[in-house]
């Protein structure tokens, strides 16, 4: 098994073979592989010059692999470094689950906001009382409409880009307020009245309401293309005359 990764599982155990027998052959082994990484156990054959060794980290065995191969120990051996197969003892095969199933979790409480995962466990948080917190819960995932309740990927989502977002992003929005639209539901509507969200982007605006006005009274008026007639001047015509007519 070759190659800096496996496709078919998550291996971090690797297999050294050709190991110059000796007393101290795990120790030897110990001090040279510890230098790539945290080591989480060590298995030996003293007999056969082989010795299994599993990393903590994936990366780790990954590393130690391409650095190790065809390189010696103590003496002048050439290693037979690759990656190990499935170890059919079922002591080891549990511990590998319980492992996996360890990381997974640890995976979910990092992806979850922390007053979630208190929630799930059933111990408060920073003084919260699960149960507010369980109802806080069930109004954010409304999104503000009634009787709606986001599925729990939706509010996940949600969750974790608002706790991610940057402070200036956070500045930048605007606070809702459903005291205005309130209001807005409640006052008669008019015929010809623009709506209040109008009148108040005009007011924010960088023209004011007389200047608009101004603008469309100037719009209404002729055309560019529509030319003024001259005024007449005052008094009659002296001198007029054309080639085309005779000269009396």
């Amino acid at each position: 098994m070759g190659g800096v990764g496996s496709f078919m599982r998550v291996n971090r155990t690797l297999y050294v073979g050709r190991i110059h027998v000796t007393d101290d052959i795990e120790e030897v082994v110990a001090r040279h592989f510890q230098e790539w990484g945290q080591i989480e156990r060590i298995r030996v054959l003293p007999s056969r010059g082989v010795a299994f060794v599993t990393y903590v980290h994936l990366a780790n065995s990954e590393f130690a692999k391409e650095a190790m191969a065809h390189q010696s120990l103590d003496h002048n051996e050439t290693l037979n470094v690759r990656w190990a197969t499935v170890d059919p003892n079922p002591v080891a095969q549990k511990r590998e689950a319980a492992r996996i199933e360890e990381q997974a979790a640890e995976a979910i409480r990092r992806a979850l906001p922390a007053s979630y995962v208190a929630e799930l466990e059933g111990r408060k948080y920073d003084g919260h009382d699960p149960e507010e917190e369980r109802k806080r819960r069930k109004v954010d995932r409304s999104f503000g409409l009634k009787g709606y309740e986001a599925p729990d990927d939706v509010w996940y989502a949600a969750e974790k880009a608002r706790l991610e977002a940057p402070e200036e992003q956070k500045k930048l929005e605007a606070p809702y307020h459903a005291k205005d639209e309130d209001e807005d539901d409640g006052a008669p509507l008019q015929l010809g009245a623009p709506p209040k969200h109008e009148e108040k982007q005009e007011e924010g605006g960088i023209f004011g309401s007389s200047t608009l006005a101004a603008l469309k009274g100037f719009q209404a008026g002729p055309g560019d293309g529509e030319a003024k007639a001259p005024d007449k001047p005052a008094g009659t015509l002296v001198g007029y005359g054309s080639d085309s007519e005779d000269d009396d």
